[in-house]
């Protein structure tokens, strides 16, 4: 059965960049998917981009806007069972301890998948062709000439 996931790692995620680069192989970008934290232009490009949430605990806009008003202030809105807990969130991450998993619908092996996540942690873009097929080996040749690093197909 041939592999239907290509996966690698583009060095940073200037979006016109990396279009480029896959461009340039005649890869179809449509098909074509993105996770990386912050793309530029991603609006304007072929490219679909994945969101990846950012952690927003440091930058709470409600307090600002509600402060004194009844509604997600300190006047109640604790919810009942969690012991006034603050809930964060991490507290909603898929991953066992503090590793994020932005690759969870994916078919990458569990033993491989961190690799592609601390990419995307430490800044770079992971590209993703989940519908290869039996163009799986063309397509990892043409990520690697792209500037892919790390490519593996599944």
């Amino acid at each position: 059965m041939p592999a239907g996931l290509v996966v690698g790692i583009f060095p940073g995620t200037d979006t016109k960049a990396l279009e480029g680069a896959l461009s340039a192989q005649q890869l179809d970008l449509s098909k074509l998917k993105v996770v990386g934290g912050r793309a530029e232009d991603a609006d304007e490009s072929q490219l679909e981009f994945v969101d990846v949430i950012e952690d927003m605990e440091s930058n709470s806009l409600s307090d600002d806007m509600t402060e004194g008003t009844g509604v997600w202030d300190e006047t109640g809105t604790d919810v009942p069972g969690l012991g006034g807990r603050q809930a964060s969130l991490q507290s909603f991450s898929h991953a066992e301890g503090d590793t994020r998993r932005y690759f969870a619908g994916f078919a990458i092996p569990p033993d491989e998948v961190d690799n592609f996540n601390d990419a995307v942690a430490d800044g770079r873009a992971v590209v993703l062709c989940p519908d290869a097929g039996s163009n799986a080996q063309a397509i990892a040749a043409a990520f690697k000439a792209a500037g892919l690093r790390n490519v593996r197909t599944y």
